[in-house]
């Protein structure tokens, strides 16, 4: 189907796409200069232990837990697995040279840990346990799981927000006017189709995360052994991308402008009015921006498959390919 209206829908979508997967990674780089994965960690074990830093910071101590941390100023790791937290927790409450599975020293252990809380739910996971040793490691482990979920929901809406600001950002820097974009894609068949053809590489790839979460579960059989997420390596631009974003995208024909108008040229305008005339684009621009890569990723594909589905039957659907022949 060659409709340039769908073609410019497409275009729209891929820039879109690359301003998310943009946006994507500069929220991951400036979480991990922030560690707001650790400092979300740490607010949630903060919260798990009813607010009791002496102990908390004994159990940053233990070596279960400060093997994981980038070093020994860090706040606590990114990242702690429920099995390493449980192992270190029964540990300290049981008590020095006491065993884990020792219940008698675990019930003394809570009773001297300051916090009705942290006491409360200690001494319920241990009546639940029945004196079993392997249930209560369980229950800790559930317990933990339980409340890094509540955590994981703090850091995707403190990454939503940042979402907003950095799409925001982006926008202006990179002068991503929508209807810029749009005009450039409907009065440009060349640029058009060149941006379609990279669309069509793009779409065919993973679909990148929503919001990259704290930790991924890669071993559906080990659910308590996660690691921490970094951007995927699929989700970088490649220089054909980055080079059909500088087509649309980018200060030149402003600058232009603005040399016209400061030599007085006819026809030039003054470059706030410019400016004026951008603002509407890029705050579309920012709005679609921070709906997320997944959400254009998908929308994509819609056009795409749209596309697709209106070729002619004697037009081949991949032209890299030969045609089969038919007898």
């Amino acid at each position: 189907m060659n409709l340039p209206v769908l073609d410019v829908a497409i275009g729209i979508s891929f820039v879109y796409l690359l301003l998310s997967l943009i946006c994507t990674t500069v929220n991951e780089m400036i979480a991990g200069g922030r560690k707001t994965r650790a400092k979300f960690l740490d607010k949630g074990i903060t919260r798990l232990l009813g607010g009791n830093e002496e102990f908390k910071k004994l159990l940053y101590k233990h070596p279960m837990i400060q093997s994981l941390a980038e070093s020994d100023t860090a706040i606590c790791p990114s990242y702690i697995p429920a099995d390493k937290f449980a192992t270190a927790l029964l540990d300290l409450i049981s008590g020095k040279g006491k065993s884990l599975s020792d219940f008698a020293a675990l019930r003394e252990g809570v009773k001297s840990i300051p916090g009705e809380h942290f006491q409360g739910a200690m001494t319920a996971i241990l009546d639940r346990s029945a004196d079993d040793a392997a249930s209560a490691r369980m229950l800790v482990e559930k317990w933990f799981d339980e409340n890094m979920d509540r955590v994981g929901g703090w850091y995707k809406r403190n990454a939503q927000m940042n979402a907003v600001i950095v799409a925001s950002i982006l926008a202006v820097v990179l002068n991503a006017d929508t209807l810029h974009i749009a005009s450039l894609l409907w009065t440009t068949p060349t640029l058009r189709a060149a941006v379609v053809e990279q669309a069509r590489v793009r779409s065919q790839k993973s679909r990148p995360e929503e919001l990259l979460p704290m930790v991924e579960y890669s071993d559906p059989t080990k659910p308590t052994e996660g690691t921490p997420i970094n951007v995927p390596s699929d989700q970088a631009l490649t220089q054909e991308e980055k080079s059909q974003l500088s087509e649309l995208t980018g200060w030149q024909n402003d600058w232009k402008a603005f040399q016209d108008w400061r030599q007085d040229l006819p026809g030039s305008t003054a470059p706030w009015g410019r400016l004026f005339e951008h603002l509407f684009g890029w705050i579309l621009t920012a709005l679609a921006v921070s709906m997320g890569a997944p959400f254009w990723f998908d929308t994509l594909n819609r056009f795409m498959n749209i596309r697709n589905a209106g070729r002619a039957p004697d037009e081949r659907r991949d032209k890299s390919r030969p045609a089969t022949a038919v007898s």
